[in-house]
């Protein structure tokens, strides 16, 4: 019987579930709150495959959380989207190879366009909140032997003060606070 990865969603809502059980306080993962200077990691393995998908408040990273509306703006916009791409200086794996397969980053939320103008009129009216979700898919060739990942986002991103991290492997979960002194994710 082979075990079916969760996707993202699946796995933020069981480790909003999870976490605050495996590790009390500390491990809560806060996911309805919209806080400057906490983001969130959220970390899924099965098999040979691990995903990991941060999200960040755009104030976090960009500093300002409206929709593009200068030349200035939209180079800052930019530099985030480069600076995300750059998974081998975010993410460093420790006992275990891992090969990156592909990132994807959703900054549409800052970009105003005609087709995204309706679509998010609503929920501007409603939440002036931005947020940027950040995804990066790996094979990994021994994830069983996989210690710790080192997340280095906030050399990247002075205004990321705190991290949450969550992870789930299929027999196990886990969650940690990381800050700029301590940015290791331990999966034991």
């Amino acid at each position: 019987m082979r075990i079916r990865l969760p996707n993202i969603i699946e796995l933020t809502i069981a480790l909003s579930v999870v976490a605050p059980l495996a590790h009390g306080e500390e491990g809560t993962i806060s996911q309805e709150a919209h806080v400057h200077g906490l983001s969130e990691l959220s970390i899924a393995m099965e098999g040979e495959k691990l995903e990991i998908q941060f999200t960040s408040p755009a104030m976090n990273l960009l500093g300002f959380e409206h929709k593009a509306s200068t030349q200035k703006d939209l180079v800052a916009i930019e530099n985030t989207a480069s600076v995300l791409r750059q998974h081998k200086t975010l993410f460093l794996f420790s006992g275990s190879r891992c090969d990156h397969i592909n990132t994807s980053i959703d900054l549409t939320v800052l970009i105003e366009s005609d087709e995204h103008k309706k679509e998010h009129e609503e929920h501007a009216q409603n939440n002036n909140h931005s947020d940027v979700v950040a995804s990066y898919k790996y094979r990994c060739e021994n994830i069983g032997q996989l210690r710790a990942l080192t997340v280095d986002v906030f050399e990247a991103f002075p205004g990321v003060h705190k991290v949450n991290a969550g992870w789930i492997k299929p027999i196990q979960q886990g969650a940690a606070t990381l800050t700029p002194s301590h940015r290791v994710v331990e999966f034991r």
